[in-house]
């Protein structure tokens, strides 16, 4: 067995990396612009109390490969797949996210519509064992009151038209989705899809969501938070370490019964989420944006599917923000070192 982790120095990627090292599953660690020192630093972050684990995550380190991949470029896919014709498993995470896209719709449809028909091209081509890759929750739409109860839960099945959408992003992931159901009709090949709500954590360095780190992260560090909506504002949150936990545990699964899955995670207000933090940094400080009533992404989905098909359910969100603001303080301690 061995994984390759495509955006694999990346936000969620990296975390990936570390979760099969972890395992002590080989695995070839793929990016466009490779950021090595950030990922062994997240493995030397979680276990600097604990030098025997670190010492066996160090064998496992030495042993990956770290390669430079444009998932747009056929050629450079198949080439990786030539120099390592033992990779089994695919975890695609190399993606242009929503402002990306919308800078540059040629290189995000490059990127996020080329690059993945070539990662379903090779699944068939060099018969592997599963591929699982990034959808989103943006394939919701952007407003949660097109599925009518606020409090409703999106499922996998629910609908939502292209009027119901603002992010180029979200219906690149409905495309992809739906080429990946045509692959595995027709070439009998096993593909999964996971649709994480946001993501948060200590280190996202880029996209339109970068407060998904600075409002744990900056309050950690002692500086403020402005938040660009209201206080009032409700999203779906989940920790990022068990989002690389769900795509191994969904990749290592032998047998899948759907094809589609939410991650889950914790709906809340983004005052809610302020308290959360505040009640283990209380000197936070805070500024919203009362002049946007809500982020463009639906409030609540239901996570009952993949929990029940690969037995995790992720952390509560308090352990998970005080996760990152431990995770964040040492990270600055190592570097003001």
């Amino acid at each position: 067995m061995k994984f390759l982790v495509t955006g694999g120095t990346g936000f969620i990627g990296a975390r990936v990396v570390v979760n099969l090292w972890e395992r002590k599953i080989p695995v070839v660690v793929a990016d466009l612009n490779l950021n090595i020192a950030w990922t062994k630093q997240i493995a030397l972050l979680k276990y600097r109390e604990d030098p025997l684990k670190l010492a066996e995550l160090q064998e496992q380190i030495d042993q990956t490969s770290f390669i430079h991949l444009d998932v747009s470029n056929r050629d450079q896919v198949n080439e990786v797949f030539l120099k390592f014709p033992d990779i089994t498993h695919v975890i695609h995470l190399a993606y242009l996210m929503s402002a990306e896209v919308e800078a540059d719709q040629s290189r995000g449809a490059a990127v996020n519509i080329q690059g993945m028909i070539n990662m379903f091209d090779m699944t068939v081509d060099h018969k592997l064992t599963r591929l699982v890759f990034a959808s989103s929750e943006t394939i919701y739409g952007a407003k949660h009151s097109a599925y009518g109860d606020e409090d409703y839960a999106v499922r996998e099945d629910d609908f939502c038209s292209l009027d119901d959408h603002f992010y180029t992003y979200g219906v690149m992931k409905m495309l992809n989705e739906f080429t990946a159901q045509k692959y595995i009709k027709t070439k009998g090949v096993s593909i999964a899809a996971m649709r994480p709500p946001v993501v948060y954590g200590d280190g996202r360095m880029r996209g339109s969501v970068l407060w998904a780190c600075e409002f744990a992260t900056n309050p950690a560090l002692g500086q403020p938070v402005k938040l660009p909506f209201s206080k009032n504002a409700r999203d779906c949150w989940i920790y990022v370490d068990d989002v690389a936990e769900q795509f191994v545990r969904l990749s290592l699964k032998p047998k899948l019964n759907h094809f589609a899955y939410n991650n889950g995670g914790h709906s809340v207000t983004a005052e809610e989420l302020m308290l959360t933090v505040k009640h283990i940094v209380p000197d936070a400080q805070y500024e919203f944006d009362e002049n946007v009533s809500r982020t463009a992404l639906i409030d609540r989905c239901d996570s009952s599917r993949l929990e029940q098909e690969i037995e995790f359910i992720p952390r509560s969100l308090e352990d998970g923000v005080r996760t990152q603001i431990e995770e964040a303080r040492c990270r600055q301690l190592q570097i003001s070192y």
